[in-house]
């Protein structure tokens, strides 16, 4: 009968016809004899035949002496077939692993042959998480982000204090929904008192961190079972992305700082205007011989959170759900807050506020 294709193995054609008359001879068989069944063979093509099929473990040569002449038998195929499998599979996983290695060569040849080839999609949470790791760790002048879920890896705010420490200075944009997870509120206050500047707003587009305004990394989907982000060095594309970010840090809302490393509390509202831009229309008009327009003292860190929060658009079930208070202490805190501003709603103690140089 034929055997099966056993190219995959490394079995050739003419090896393959080899090794068929040798599994048809129970007590082996010598050359002679193999190039005697196979006439269409040349001597020497059997001989090579044999040496392929004994250098893959499918055939043994008997030991000088033991017969008259050399003779050759196969080795039992339920054991040797199973064995050159598990080398070539091995074989296979040591070429599958090289290609991280390959692919780098690929890229960095083509680098320096074309400058502009800088862009390059990642794809799953692992390449995506190693990539803004070493952006974090490898900059040195600025590092600016917009932070919104879903998340990837989880933070590390020790990554980012090792760069607060080096001089690099951060700015990260969140959104309200970047506090659902408890202490993240506080962390970011923490992360404030080492020097991060952060500012928060209703909504973000993308997810988004550049380092020193030379290579950006972006979200290309919000699906957290396929997440796949773009790696960028082109100078134009990076110089856009910086500009989107300098676009929604000015509209968005100071996120107060603890330099006491006290607890804040909370606020609600709706809708997230620019209340610097409000607050110097209104400081150009006529000021102040009112009482409720004159500035009194600063603001506790409580009441500039609560200011944060209520300007970014949240509800009083928001600001209580993210600073773990009763939705009555809420609204209790407003309240007073309006009292201490002199105003009676959320816009206008917006503005009062960044007058004041609450936000």
């Amino acid at each position: 009968m034929s055997l099966p294709e056993l190219s995959a193995l490394g079995v050739d054609a003419v090896a393959a016809e080899v090794y068929e008359v040798v599994l048809a001879e129970s007590d082996g068989v010598g050359v002679d004899a193999l190039g005697a069944g196979l006439p269409h063979l040349e001597q020497a093509a059997v001989e090579a035949g044999l040496q392929r099929l004994r250098a893959l473990g499918l055939v043994h040569e008997s030991a000088p002496g033991v017969t008259a002449s050399a003779r050759w038998a196969a080795v039992d195929p339920r054991v040797s077939v199973p064995a050159l499998v598990a080398r070539r599979a091995d074989a296979l996983a040591s070429a599958r692993a090289s290609t991280g290695v390959l692919a780098e060569l690929f890229d960095e040849t083509r680098r320096r042959a074309d400058p502009s080839a800088v862009t390059r999609t990642l794809v799953g949470a692992a390449a995506i998480g190693d990539r803004y790791t070493r952006l974090e760790l490898t900059a040195t002048r600025s590092f600016v982000a917009f932070d919104r879920p879903p998340y990837v890896v989880v933070g590390n705010e020790g990554t980012e204090r090792t760069a607060l420490a080096r001089g690099v200075r951060w700015r990260a944009v969140y959104t309200m929904d970047s506090f659902a997870a408890d202490g993240r509120w506080q962390g970011v206050h923490r992360l404030g008192g080492h020097g991060e500047e952060a500012r928060l707003t209703d909504s973000l587009p993308v997810k988004l961190a550049v380092a020193d305004e030379r290579i950006a990394l972006v979200s290309l989907g919000h699906d957290p079972a396929a997440p796949e982000a773009l790696v960028t060095e082109s100078p134009a594309l990076v110089a856009a992305l910086v500009e989107l970010f300098e676009q929604r840090w000015r509209a968005a809302v100071p996120v107060p700082v603890d330099r006491s490393a006290t607890a804040g509390a909370g606020g609600g509202g709706s809708g997230s205007p620019d209340w610097s831009l409000i607050a110097a229309r209104v400081a150009d008009e006529s000021r102040p011989t009112d009482a409720a327009a004159s500035p009194r003292r600063g603001p506790s860190l409580e009441e500039r959170d609560l200011i944060a929060l209520m300007a970014a658009g949240a509800t009083d079930e928001v600001v209580a759900q993210r600073l773990g208070l009763s939705v009555r202490t809420v609204r209790r805190r407003v309240h007073d807050l309006f009292g201490e501003l002199g105003v009676t709603n959320r816009f206008h103690a917006g503005v009062e506020a960044a007058r004041r140089g609450w936000l």
